[in-house]
């Protein structure tokens, strides 16, 4: 019997665990209150549904605490991932529940409010960073392996002198709004190949020669970084 799984959250990394799932024929359905997200991926192949997470009678209509195995909850917001696992928790106390953490204080807050496994994407790409620092040709193929979609991609942005990047400081660039993709962190070239997490509460001044290390489709990527080498901005 498959396993039967809900998705909460349209975003890029929804969409790259839903695709997942799809392909291993797991009974997947993904919600979202977004009716622009509902409708680009109603072709996907999958079951998409659009519902109110704050309404215990419409998680029930999905569901939980019924027959539903696995919840994701992969808000961009912490606080819409806590409150749904805490109504999630209350309707199926055994449930598996996976969560997305936004910052480094979420993890804990998650867990408390009844998270079976939360997924930390800057501790996850920490490895990996240091491998495309350090050892490239291994990433290179870590990369084709575990990023193989063109749409969804893990990569480096470099900082020329005088473009739109040079000189400001992290918490200016809006690249989620931008351009549609997630900031991990920043290496700083001139303290030795330092990587500084975009969570780490440090709002560093970028300087030419510095390292952007972003997450997001491939096409939003390329667009950064056309815009890095234009002056200004």
């Amino acid at each position: 019997m498959q396993s039967k799984v809900v998705i909460f959250g349209c975003n890029a990394l929804s969409m790259e665990v839903a695709l997942r799932l799809h392909e291993s024929a797991w009974d997947l359905t993904l919600v979202t209150k977004d009716k622009l997200c509902l409708e680009s991926v109603q072709n996907r192949g999958f079951k998409v549904v659009e519902a109110d997470y704050t309404d215990d009678e419409e998680l029930k209509r999905l569901g939980i605490g019924l027959d539903v195995d696995v919840v994701f909850t992969l808000f961009e917001d912490d606080a819409q991932n806590v409150f749904l696992t805490i109504s999630v928790r209350d309707l199926a106390p055994s449930l598996r529940i996976i969560s997305l953490a936004q910052s480094k204080d979420s993890a804990h807050k998650l867990k408390a409010a009844g998270v079976s496994k939360v997924i930390d994407p800057y501790e996850i790409s920490g490895r990996k960073i240091h491998d495309m620092l350090k050892r490239p040709l291994i990433a290179e193929a870590i990369e084709r392996l575990v990023y193989g979609r063109e749409h969804l991609n893990l990569a480096e942005v470099t900082v020329t002198e005088d473009s739109f990047l040079d000189g400001r400081r992290l918490g200016e660039l809006g690249l989620s709004k931008r351009y549609n993709l997630v900031l991990l962190g920043v290496v700083d070239r001139e303290l030795g190949d330092e990587f500084i997490f975009s969570t780490s509460g440090v709002d560093h001044k970028l300087d030419r020669d510095d390292v952007l290390v972003v997450i997001g489709p491939g096409e939003e990527i390329e667009r950064l970084r056309r815009d890095s080498l234009s002056e200004g901005g």
